[in-house]
């Protein structure tokens, strides 16, 4: 009986959960910082940030998944993000997003990196955003939506790092691994 426990509570602690994720530069963090405190109940576990691999769990150490994504990045260039229009992803998930527009090198991006990992992709279509509000009831979705819209003009930046963030305890996630991405 004890042995199970024992060996159950090292398995678990041998499963480490992980992202990859594109920070926003700090002028632009500065502007959507502001509405995600008001919106957002997780604004502080994370920086603002666009995920390319949403949260999971891996078994392979820091150091092997490290060298897997840089394998996979090697080649990568810089990527120009463009911001753009609010989104909200309503009924199905409580979020209103800043949407990132159409972006074939980050599409490519996402469908490679969960290839590369060995795992399942968990979005058929990938919608690039930065959450800006999560958990409004429906019938707040519009009200919120009209504060938002003022205060998110359209918006670019050149992505020049990949950033591979965990939980610490407390669930604050942080950067253990950037990836600079190529010269344009």
């Amino acid at each position: 009986m004890y042995d199970n426990f024992y060996e159950q509570n090292l398995e678990d602690r041998r499963s480490t959960r992980f992202a990859l994720v594109l920070f926003l530069p700090p002028q632009l963090d500065e502007v959507v910082a502001p509405l995600r405190e008001r919106y957002d109940p997780l604004w502080q576990l994370v920086p603002s940030h666009a995920t390319i691999v949403f949260p999971f769990e891996s078994r392979h150490s820091l150091d092997e998944l490290t060298s897997m994504i840089k394998e996979e990045l090697t080649a990568e260039k810089v990527i120009p993000v463009r911001l753009g229009t609010i989104h909200d992803f309503y009924p199905r998930y409580p979020v209103i997003c800043w949407k990132i527009q159409k972006n074939d090198q980050l599409n490519g991006l996402y469908y490679r990196l969960y290839s590369r990992l060995g795992m399942p992709i968990p979005f058929r279509e990938y919608h690039p955003h930065v959450t800006v509000a999560r958990e409004i009831s429906d019938h707040r979705v519009m009200m919120v939506k009209e504060k938002i819209v003022p205060y998110l003009p359209e918006e670019q930046f050149m992505a020049r790092s990949v950033d591979l963030i965990t939980p610490l305890p407390g669930n604050r996630w942080v950067s253990v691994r950037t990836f600079p991405l190529a010269g344009q």
